[in-house]
């Protein structure tokens, strides 16, 4: 049976957004891994998101700590719903899902002067109505439209706002490649070009990102009942354009950057059709955003 694996347009608003009212992301690095590319098969899926997310380091232009005391803490828990569909476009089959983040996060700096902490709410909601996934033999693809709608909560003197401020369009992109007759190994590759739209109040827009994540497996059973799957897996994040102007904590040209490592295992009951991801990931690399460690569990039911 195909490792079921959710891993279009995940979002959660993270605590890597520093004192600058537009370091943050709609797409923080390590939500997915191992198999990242590899879409879900026909039908109704359920996954719940948990991540825990910590730092206590900024960095500048150049990829250096800004030397700031900062403490960063976050857990981020997302509810998605998709739904695989038996119509098909361009040999692909249609799919549409949604995605309701609900955060946490401490942001507190003595130098700075700030200590902020957001109570469990509502953040930025993504819905996507059109995703395409190709099942091929040895590679599987998928490609995906989302819009991120500013439904959470945003204030930009409030570093621990648990939503951006602005909606942003996704073009997600990706594929996993096979390896050998079961295709029990697995190399996998997800991108996400992301457009982003003004900031309310402080009227920036910032700058477009590019980012992708992935990760090499092998899958294998435990007996009849269980299959495992343990990997490595990687992110990168890249800020592709400048921010339209500069702002308070924003120099326009200065762009955003960060890359990541992680170990993870996955295990699935197949009499219930029930997954658990757990995933450990550390950010290395950064420049002009936060620089930490984030630890992910993800739970997937298919109906």
């Amino acid at each position: 049976m195909k490792t079921l694996r959710l891993s279009f347009a995940l979002t959660a608003i993270m605590a890597s957004s520093a004192f600058a009212a537009t370091s943050g992301s709609h797409y923080p690095i390590g939500g997915e891994g191992v198999m990242a590319g590899t879409p879900p098969p026909p039908g109704v899926h359920y996954r719940m998101y948990n991540t825990w997310y910590s730092a206590d380091k900024l960095t500048d232009n150049n990829g250096d700590n800004t030397g700031l005391d900062v403490d960063i803490d976050a857990y981020v828990q997302l509810h998605r719903l998709v739904h695989v569909t038996d119509k098909t476009l361009f040999g692909a089959n249609w799919a549409y899902n949604v995605i309701v983040p609900l955060v946490h996060e401490e942001f507190s700096s003595s130098a700075l002067g700030i200590d902020h902490e957001t109570s469990f709410a509502l953040g930025d909601v993504v819905l996507e109505p059109l995703a395409l996934f190709w099942y091929g033999e040895e590679f599987d693809a998928a490609l995906g439209l989302a819009v991120i709608a500013p439904t959470g909560d945003y204030n930009p003197h409030d570093a621990a706002s648990p939503g951006m401020g602005f909606w942003s369009g996704m073009l997600t992109l990706g594929g996993t490649y096979y390896l050998g007759d079961d295709r029990s190994w697995s190399a996998s590759i997800l991108t996400r070009t992301i457009y982003n739209g003004k900031q309310d109040d402080t009227e920036i827009r910032p700058g477009a990102e590019f980012a992708l994540e992935g990760g090499i497996g092998k899958q294998f059973a435990l007996n009849e009942r269980w299959l495992a799957r343990p990997g490595i897996s990687y992110g990168a994040s890249w800020q592709i354009s400048d921010d339209s102007r500069d702002g308070a904590g924003v120099v326009a040209d200065q762009r955003k950057e960060s890359y990541c490592i992680g170990a993870e295992l996955n295990l699935f009951y197949l009499p219930w059709h029930l997954q658990g991801n757990l995933r450990y990931a550390t950010e290395f690399g950064s420049k002009n955003t936060a620089e930490g460690n984030s630890l992910v569990f993800t739970l997937t039911k298919s109906f």
